[in-house]
């Protein structure tokens, strides 16, 4: 076996052994990410529908119209994520949130801070996450990192409202890494750089099979921002959102429960963040 197909039977198997743990019949509403690796965990839940083993009225909430393919040709329910209910404690078959979410990611550190949005659906991804029970990360390897930035060097995904998006650049590029949002309380981590660079460096993705700048599902336009190592993904993320016309911003700080890697020889690990480790030690 070559090793390129020694890696996606292992990202395989690691989608495989994260739907497992966390998708049983108990689960009423899942949260369906984007990406190669979300292939094989809509793969693995497709078996598990024929073998009766998923909740018979599960609802899947799709974080992209990739992700809404994959659920409807599993045969699953597609449900979007304002047509959940609100929670009334007066009916005990309710519910007010999802879940579980199982979602990919371009680069993971080593507290679960993630990068997300090459596949540029981070907007929808980030919705779905923030409305999850547990958000459980599935990625190969290459995806795993101690520090943000480190692998991943393609820059991290700024979702920015077409209407603007060179002055948005611009105002992305004066950043500094010292900077700090308006209104963040000054701490003595202020004197600590945030990100590697001098200043970030943003250009417009563009398409690959289309003449002109990607498009996202939600009608925007995607600036990768280049930044070099992220050693405060919470504070870079802040940073980059409080920028008027940026929309989502692919970090996800503190989100992600737990990660399973499918690694070079074809095993899988999976791993919590290190700080609740050093905790359970």
């Amino acid at each position: 076996m070559s090793a390129l197909n020694l890696v996606e039977q292992s990202k395989r198997s690691a989608a495989f052994a994260a739907v497992d743990k966390h998708v049983g019949p108990s689960v009423r509403v899942l949260g369906v990410g984007s990406g190669s690796t979300v292939v094989y965990a809509a793969e693995r839940l497709a078996e598990l529908k024929q073998q009766n083993k998923l909740h018979p009225d599960l609802l899947c909430v799709p974080t992209s119209f990739q992700s809404k393919q994959l659920i409807v040709d599993s045969g699953l329910r597609a449900c979007d994520l304002d047509d959940l209910p609100e929670l009334d404690p007066s009916a005990p078959g309710s519910f007010a949130s999802i879940d579980v979410t199982i979602d990919g990611a371009d680069e993971v550190d080593s507290e679960l801070n993630a990068i997300k949005g090459g596949g540029g659906a981070h907007l929808r991804e980030k919705l779905v996450a923030a409305a999850s029970r547990r958000l459980v990360l599935v990625a190969d390897y290459r995806k795993n990192s101690d520090v943000l930035g480190e692998k991943w060097t393609q820059g991290v995904p700024v979702e920015v409202s077409p209407l603007a998006w060179r002055t948005i650049k611009r105002q992305l590029e004066r950043l500094g890494p010292r900077s700090r949002a308006q209104g963040a309380v000054p701490t003595d981590a202020a004197a600590v750089a945030a990100f590697e660079l001098a200043h970030p460096v943003a250009s417009l993705r563009q398409a690959v099979r289309k003449a002109g700048p990607v498009v996202t599902d939600n009608g925007n336009f995607i600036l990768d921002v280049c930044m070099g190592k992220i050693y405060d993904p919470p504070a870079v993320e802040l940073l980059l959102k409080m920028v008027p016309g940026v929309i989502e911003v692919g970090i996800f700080s503190a989100m992600a429960a737990e990660a399973w890697f499918g690694n070079e020889d074809g095993s899988i690990a999976c791993r919590i963040p290190r700080s609740e480790m050093k905790k359970q030690d």
